[in-house]
């Protein structure tokens, strides 16, 4: 029988064994390809961020689960004034603490399903947010729990960002809980938030699960193709490379499907103002 899962064991032996993108992005595509799967997330971010006026340089920053630091250099390229950082894993703590020793910004290992020290954080934040981890905390407890963070971090009128998949139908797969897009809306509003857009994070670069019918199947097919190249190249010693040419071949293709597409098959972006 496969022990239960433990958010802590899992993401601390993970990260401890590959503490890098490919650690905390998809499994099975390799580093390159995640390395460019990233770039399109911080450009979709960067679209998201400016479609809603949402204005980071002096602002106070929420981010649960920050895993490598990948949004931890965004906020500091654009000049945050704070960023208050939550993280289940022990390396990943240490890690940003060295890396942004002098900026005075604070991270703490923490489970973000439970209470949070915010300190003075706390109702003052002009951004909170949770990328490609609520997903992850398969107690529904601990996924209330996060949000309740998020909402009492940001002042009135700030936003939430959260990449998931608001799937239209909920499922559960060992580490993983996909929850509806109708869950995540009667969540957020109970704790006083408007949902403001829901957009495509991907629709090439990210596993497809939100489709049914012949739609699944086709891109099922598409996700197959893409993580082929790595998969034939891995055992000469070339996945990483017939990988990265992979990720880097679809990295415009998909911003521009970002752009003209209103629902994709994979991860998307939530903005939800605090009223």
């Amino acid at each position: 029988m496969r022990p239960a899962y433990d958010p802590g064991a899992y993401w601390n032996e993970r990260l401890n064994k590959d503490f890098s993108l490919a650690g905390v992005g998809h499994s099975g595509v390799g580093l390159k390809f995640n390395e460019w799967a990233y770039r399109a997330r911080r450009q979709v971010l960067l679209r998201t961020l400016k479609e809603h006026g949402i204005e980071i340089a002096g602002a106070r920053i929420l981010e649960l689960a920050f895993g490598t630091g990948f949004y931890l250099d965004l906020w500091r390229t654009l000049n945050a004034a704070h960023v208050t950082g939550f993280d289940i894993a022990e390396v990943a703590v240490q890690a940003a603490r060295e890396r942004y020793a002098g900026l005075n910004w604070s991270f703490a290992a923490a489970d973000i399903g439970k209470p949070l020290a915010l300190g003075a954080s706390a109702g003052a934040c002009r951004l909170a947010t949770a990328f490609d981890v609520l997903f992850h905390l398969v107690d529904d407890g601990a996924w209330n729990g996060a949000l309740d963070n998020l909402a009492a971090a940001l002042e009135p009128g700030g936003h939430a960002i959260v990449f998931d998949k608001f799937q239209r139908q909920g499922s559960q797969l060992s580490h993983v809980k996909r929850r509806t897009l109708e869950e995540y809306e009667r969540a957020l509003s109970a704790r006083g938030f408007e949902v403001r857009s829901i957009r495509p994070l991907f629709v090439l670069m990210n596993s497809p699960t939100d489709r049914s019918g012949i739609g699944k199947v086709f891109h099922k097919t598409l996700w197959s193709l893409t993580k082929l190249p790595y998969k034939i190249g891995k055992p000469v010693g070339l996945g990483e490379a017939f990988g990265g040419v992979t990720g880097a071949l679809l990295y415009y293709p998909e911003l521009a499907l970002t752009r003209m597409v209103s629902d994709g098959p994979s991860t998307k972006v939530l903005v939800a103002r605090k009223k």
